[in-house]
């Protein structure tokens, strides 16, 4: 979520006494007397886009949609638009297992998902494409169409373990990266095996620089990423450019 959109909300999850939270509250009040806030207390609440309800003891959460808003909507883009629903559809996914505690919730969210962009006129080449990406990227390919709320908690604590390593990974980068100690190169591609590519550029760049004082992979980390040409009217309009300027001179 945008942290901007939290500025001056808070939920949490209480199991004690409503006494005992009271007590907390007011000693919040007491040690920061500047902040007027108001609280209401209930068994179920929507946060956003987050359903979280106690039921009999248990935590329950799923995707939560505002029946005020319109139904099966893409969201606005600029730009190359199916690039962008694709990473909208992703970060979709992701949220769906993140916020669903139940199977069946996750597969009707995904369902929804997947009518939202066929009733926006993408393919079903294109959704199919998109879902098995997701599940073969976290191993659970066997999940796409299993209703086994067991299989569910291990896949989807699979998928927080995975989450949490990503951002240990991110944070690790970023210090790196303040210390002046990250290389980024980036690559024209279309199509093409990229992942066989980024894994022969590590090997090559660790034979060649493996015992270098400064390039060594210990020293710094690499960062491979792309730079997208979505038609070829955009590369021969580029080389037409670089053509113009080079007769000119």
């Amino acid at each position: 979520m945008n942290a901007s959109r939290l500025h001056d909300q808070l939920f949490f999850t209480w199991n004690r006494t409503d006494e005992e939270l009271c007590s907390l509250l007011q000693i919040m009040r007491q040690q920061y007397p500047h902040v007027q806030f108001q609280y209401t207390i209930s068994t179920n609440v929507h946060f956003f886009d987050a359903y979280i309800d106690n039921r009999q003891g248990q935590l329950y959460t799923r995707v939560y949609h505002d029946p005020n808003m319109r139904s099966y909507t893409l969201p606005y883009v600029t730009g190359h638009a199916k690039s962008k629903h694709s990473d909208w559809f992703r970060s979709a996914l992701n949220r769906a297992i993140c916020y669903c505690s139940s199977v069946n919730d996750f597969h009707q969210e995904r369902l929804y998902l997947e009518f939202t962009c066929l009733i926006n006129g993408y393919s079903l080449l294109f959704v199919e494409t998109q879902v098995d990406h997701f599940f073969q990227y976290f191993h659970g390919g066997e999940m796409r169409y299993c209703l086994d709320q067991n299989k569910y908690h291990s896949f989807r604590q699979q998928w927080f373990d995975l989450m949490e390593k990503s951002y240990a990974r991110s944070m690790r980068i970023q210090q790196l990266d303040d210390q002046g100690e990250v290389i980024r190169l980036h690559y024209l591609y279309e199509l093409g095996p990229r992942c066989q590519f980024n894994q022969q550029f590590q090997q090559l760049w660790t034979k060649y620089f493996d015992k270098h004082p400064t390039l060594s992979k210990e020293k710094v980390q690499i960062l491979l990423s792309t730079k997208h040409l979505y038609s070829l009217n955009s590369l021969l309009a580029n080389q037409k450019c670089s053509l113009s300027v080079l007769l000119t001179m």
